[in-house]
């Protein structure tokens, strides 16, 4: 059933919006009300895995509001990068960069790196120019820099296609590296 909804959330057009206003209700149900066995399969995953890993579906399916109780129960800092993505989903911008400092540098970034610099490779854009040069000058996820790339188009009314196409990059990188054995 994972695969599944991942599917149906890679077939989601538009991107998810950086600031989500409502979500997919049949799906955000149908995430949160599958048992583990019934959602995960038979792969091995820890309790807290399959936590983590129902939240980032739910945040992919901008239900921020649903998977917030989940993660914030998640002391750890892969707990604390999903609470940094819904905060900065929510438009909280000091929040998400608390949780960013709480995150530190996560094993993941490489993977979400790798995903983005992917993803901006061909970007017309000059503000997803830079962001990628920035990326390519430090040479890890700038997880706070995104942050302020996303308010700086939600002030000034932006165009964040872009932005979108990031975010999509980092959820999915997340969540495939929570998918992996403990």
């Amino acid at each position: 059933m994972f695969e599944e909804i991942v599917i149906s959330l890679q077939k989601r057009d538009p991107l998810p919006p950086l600031y989500p206003k409502s979500f997919d209700a049949d799906l955000s149900r149908r995430i949160q009300s599958a048992d583990d066995s019934e959602l995960f399969g038979p792969k091995v995953l820890s309790t807290q895995q399959k936590q983590l890993l129902r939240a980032g579906l739910l945040v992919w399916n901008d239900d921020i509001d649903a998977a917030h109780p989940i993660v914030q129960d998640i002391e750890d800092a892969t707990g604390s990068f999903w609470h940094a993505i819904i905060h900065r989903r929510e438009g909280d911008a000091s929040n998400a960069n608390y949780w960013w400092r709480r995150t530190g540098n996560h094993p993941a970034f490489p993977q979400v790196l790798h995903a983005v610099q992917s993803t901006l490779g061909n970007e017309r854009e000059s503000c997803a120019r830079d962001f990628l040069a920035l990326l390519n000058r430090e040479g890890h996820w700038q997880p706070r820099e995104f942050v302020e790339r996303c308010e700086l188009a939600r002030k000034q009314n932006h165009p964040d296609e872009w932005l979108r196409r990031v975010q999509l990059a980092e959820i999915e990188s997340l969540l495939n590296w929570c998918r992996q054995p403990a």
